[in-house]
């Protein structure tokens, strides 16, 4: 039931776009074709030939149409780049000088939370009574909450306007070096360990996905550059990527979206491997946490609405009419009990869902004829869906949302003219490492 609702929601957000000219290749940015005939076919970009699914056209994760890469920074940037030597590149990069969206935010919600706790304060401190049968104690910690989120956002505010940056690449390691008035900071990976450098989305603005630079090892990981242009993030990731392929004076004209890694000027090697077995990723039990806290919130709304909004008693005989006689009477308290009950069997669910996927074992194998998405539990096949291996073109990621301001993807296998689900909500770096050994298995 569940399932149908969210794919109707899809269906509806894919004909509004296509209506209002919103929908855009996922990959290029160009405008949409022909639709397909079926909501589980492929749709075929005019503009550059990708092929994928409804789903990921419709998403709000769109990347920017591709530009050129050149080897010159762009117009205007203050970012100031520098050789030492042979081996050693530092990027030096200002500070902002704005405050930007979070400035607005942190004041907005500062004035706003200090209005609220403001006025009971003052209703404390003249004697004065506050409705409802919860303990006075309790707003104590209620307004903290949104105290700590107010001046989080307003250190982060100043953060973007006063902090400088400086990215080093050295012969061993790459630094990323902060500094915020006076005070510095270093985190440094091994160059050998770098696996890709490419833009993520950090977090979402306005509905719409902010993205910065990400370095990407074996050893953790290096994040910076949310305020800066697009255009700056893009050259970035270019440079970077030319510097750790050791080919800086590669031609330009390579097309890109400035959001994938790069890597300029290396041939394409044949990864293609005739016999493979990739395990996808299970839910870890910070989802299943995440899930059961979702239920409790929505528990905990009921018995608000059960215990403190104001309405009429349960009548001591309950018959079908008294029941739907107190329901009329209690109208908002009953959708806010109703409501908050669908949170509560929503949670339930996932948290359900979460476990039984942490006891499966699930992978994507193949054969030199046919690739399978199979689900194992105790070495036994609990499911099987196999498909031609001439057949499968590619494994394509789109952004599903975001968890605690992470990623989270929906991955799908490109098989003929459908997409065949592989998961909904899969951590974004662990669905980017499935995408990357898949593809390199079936030699994309």
């Amino acid at each position: 039931m569940f399932k149908k609702v969210m794919e109707s929601l899809e269906k509806a957000n894919v004909r509004a776009k296509l209506k209002g000219g919103e929908l855009a290749c996922p990959e290029c940015g160009g405008a949409a074709g022909e639709f397909p005939e079926s909501w589980d076919m492929l749709m075929i970009c005019p503009s550059c030939g990708t092929r994928s699914s409804l789903s990921e056209w419709a998403a709000d994760s769109t990347p920017e149409k591709k530009v050129w890469i050149s080897e010159q920074p762009p117009a205007g940037t203050k970012i100031r780049r520098e050789s030492l030597g042979s081996e050693t590149v530092i990027w030096n990069i200002p500070a902002v000088g704005k405050f930007g969206f979070f400035m607005f935010f942190s004041v907005f919600w500062l004035l706003i939370t200090g209005t609220v706790s403001g006025g009971f304060l003052f209703a404390f401190l003249t004697g004065g009574k506050i409705e409802g049968n919860m303990p006075e104690w309790v707003m104590i910690p209620f307004f903290g909450i949104f105290w700590a989120v107010g001046l989080g956002m307003l250190y982060a505010a100043f953060r973007q306007k006063y902090m400088k940056q400086s990215v080093t690449f050295g012969s061993d390691q790459i630094t990323l070096r902060k500094e915020l008035f006076g005070k510095t900071s270093e985190k440094s990976l091994l160059r050998s360990s770098i696996s890709s450098v490419s833009q993520k989305e950090f977090y979402q603005q306005n509905y719409k996905p902010i993205y910065g630079i990400e370095i990407r090892g074996s050893d953790g990981k290096i994040r910076f550059g949310s305020a800066l242009t697009t255009e700056e993030k893009i050259w970035l990731v270019t440079d970077f990527n030319r510097v750790l392929s050791g080919n800086e004076n590669s031609e330009s004209g390579q097309v890109t979206n400035g959001l994938a890694p790069i890597k300029v000027g290396t041939n394409k090697v044949d990864t293609r491997k005739s016999v493979f077995s990739v395990s996808i990723p299970k839910p870890g039990l910070g989802s299943a946490f995440a899930s059961m806290v979702f239920a409790i919130f929505g528990f905990g709304f009921v018995c608000i609405g059960i215990f403190v909004i104001d309405g009429e008693p349960l009548p001591d005989e309950m018959s079908a009419f008294r029941l739907f006689h107190f329901l009329l009477e209690n109208g908002f308290r009953t959708v806010w009990i109703l409501f908050c009950s669908i949170f509560i069997l929503i949670g339930l669910g996932m948290t359900f869902s979460t476990l039984r996927a942490m006891n499966k074992d699930r992978r994507i194998e193949g054969n030199e004829a046919e690739i399978s998405i199979r689900t194992y539990r105790n070495g036994l096949i609990l499911e099987d869906r196999s498909f031609p291996r001439n057949q499968v073109h590619d494994i394509r990621g789109t952004i599903s949302g975001s968890n605690n301001n992470k990623s989270m993807k929906r991955v799908e296998l490109i098989v003929g003219e459908k997409a065949e689900k592989i998961a909904s909500w899969m951590d974004g770096d662990m669905a980017d490492q499935l995408i990357q050994e898949v593809r390199s298995a079936l030699g994309r």
